[in-house]
């Protein structure tokens, strides 16, 4: 379904324009006028109730495509009632369940739904609103036209990020109600390919541009954090991604480079550079890979591991025998495996003979053996992940895919087929760290966390009989002379022996220590402004006390 939604002044304009055209008809609503006059006489009132809003008129449109079965007018005033409603609860929403466009944090469908039936039931009547009917186009389609105040307590409905409320509504109605889904502008934003760009590809290949695009949006299928993203672009695409950071330590930007052949004077590579959001305005900026690709970033977490893969992946060279695929569908016309050579131009590769449908279901049925309990996705990101296992390439796993139940589309079975690929990875250790690398880290981590936890233990732990803290995930403690900080699962992170010299400085020598992370460090620093912070609020509180006792 495709909708359409807009905030405006004009109750006489909008009611006369949905009322008045040719075939229109009111099917559903709550209102009892039929006429222009009547209706706009009703609107009125409500609007009264809260003379400030400036834009008092609601006007939704609903389209259901030919394609899709003819549906009643019960059907769809049923269906427009509940967009409706839809979009009035989807505009309560607050945090991670407002972000319709993530997947992964947006509400459940399961809960939306139980939390519109109650609306409906309970709190719809308040809203003045009417349903009409247009058969004057190519498609059947709906205008809803409501009051965007609540009769009851005079409150408006909330129009921040209804465009996305609006489709995000639209593409569960879809389901519900067993019509053609339509992917939803997040979803959709990058511009097909003209005849001549087609024709320019098959002919030379993909543009840098284009491959370092494919393969932004093909690592970031399955949502890793930053540093994942970054470093599944270098490890399995050879493409560079570096943030950069302000001096107040905030992030400036990102920005993306490839080898496409082109080489310096001395003979060295030259990279294709292009920043995230001239790449592509709708997805690679540092923001949109976020909120429109859904990868996950948290500063505290994540910026000690990216400026650590920024001072390997600028200082490495690009291997010049790198060959790799990048799987996108493009047209009929084309293959659907790319090729991508470091020192010669893209051309298309040859294709494999995939395997027949029948041997498609036969390998499907081997692979989901014992998984038959398990819900449909579950049960298929399995299955690709024992096929991968099992030596299967991508395009045969994504035909074993497309013989499932679920009725996997070719995109739909290369995204599970990605999202099994990447897990499989990341299952696999992490580069380990040079003894120099680690070295410099355990360096880094006690020279911020010593004088900071022998802080916290002679303000906090003062004046008690405790000697030791819970931190969220760890303990510090205080064991004689010994300062001791203990993981709950990596166990014993450092055990220091700390003294003082004649001249009150503070002097440790390590005893032990063992597995360190950099998101240890920024615990640290974190303590240490929170120490400070306590520090100076005693001295602020010492210093009013004296002043009243005088």
């Amino acid at each position: 379904m495709i909708t359409k939604i807009k905030a405006n002044k004009s109750f006489r304009g909008t009611t006369k324009y949905v009322l008045e055209k040719e075939k229109a008809k009111i099917i559903g609503g709550n209102m009892y006028g039929r006429t222009t006059n009547d209706l706009v006489e009703q609107f009125t009132l409500s609007a009264h109730l809260n003379p400030l809003l400036k834009d008092p008129c609601y006007h939704l449109m609903l389209s259901v495509p030919k394609t899709d079965r003819t549906l009643n007018d019960d059907e769809l005033a049923n269906i427009s009632e509940r967009h409706f409603a839809s979009l009035i609860v989807l505009s309560r929403l607050k945090g991670d369940e407002a972000q319709v466009k993530q997947p992964d944090k947006r509400i459940d469908d399961a809960k939306l739904k139980q939390l519109v039936d109650e609306f409906i039931e309970t709190e719809l009547p308040a809203y003045d609103f009417f349903i009409a009917r247009h058969s004057d186009k190519e498609n059947d389609h709906t205008h809803i036209v409501a009051s965007r105040v609540n009769n009851l307590d005079g409150k408006s409905i909330r129009t921040w990020n209804n465009y996305a409320h609006s489709e995000h509504s639209a593409r569960l109605l879809e389901q519900k109600f067993n019509l053609t889904p339509v992917q939803s502008s997040w979803e959709s934003k990058r511009k097909a390919m003209t005849r001549n760009q087609l024709e320019r590809v098959e002919r030379d290949g993909l543009p840098g541009e284009e491959i370092m695009r494919r393969t932004i949006e093909q690592v970031a299928v399955d949502k890793p954090t930053m540093p994942q993203l970054i470093e599944r672009l270098w490890s399995e695409h050879q493409v560079k991604a570096v943030v950069s950071y302000y001096s107040h330590g905030g992030v400036r930007g990102i920005k993306f480079g490839i080898d496409v052949g082109s080489i310096n004077e001395d003979g060295s590579p030259r990279l294709l550079w292009k920043q995230g959001g001239n790449l592509n305005k709708y997805k690679c900026s540092f923001k949109k890979l976020q909120t429109e690709l859904g990868v996950n970033y948290d500063p505290l977490r994540d910026d000690p591991e990216i400026k650590r893969l920024t001072q390997i992946i600028e200082s490495a060279t690009i291997r010049q025998d790198n060959q790799q695929t990048i799987d996108y569908p493009l047209s009929n016309k084309l293959t659907d495996k790319l090729l991508i050579s470091t020192n010669k131009p893209e051309t298309i590769a040859s294709i494999k003979p995939r395997i027949t449908q029948a041997h498609a279901v036969e390998l499907y049925n081997y692979y989901s053996t014992g998984l038959e309990q398990k819900l449909v996705t579950d049960r298929d990101k399995e299955v690709a992940n024992r096929a991968l296992k099992d030596d299967r390439s991508a395009p045969e796993v994504e035909e074993i895919l497309k013989a499932s139940p679920a009725g996997w589309t070719t995109d739909e079975a290369r995204a599970l087929v990605l999202i099994a690929n990447n897990k499989l990875k990341s299952q696999q250790p992490f580069p380990e760290l040079k003894p120099v690398e680690k070295q410099h880290l355990q360096q880094e981590l006690l020279a911020v966390a010593v004088p900071v936890g022998v802080g916290i233990i002679n303000h906090f732990l003062k004046d008690t009989e405790k000697n030791s803290l819970r931190f969220k995930h760890a303990t510090l403690s205080k064991q004689g002379k010994e300062l001791v900080y203990t993981h709950d699962e990596r166990g014993e992170i450092f055990r220091v022996a700390v003294n003082r010299n004649q001249s009150g400085k503070l002097e440790y020598s390590p005893v032990n220590v063992g597995e360190i992370k950099s998101e240890d460090i920024e615990t640290w620093k974190k303590a240490k402004q929170i120490l400070q912070e306590y520090i100076e609020l005693q001295q602020l509180q010492k210093t009013q006390f004296k002043g009243l006792s005088r």
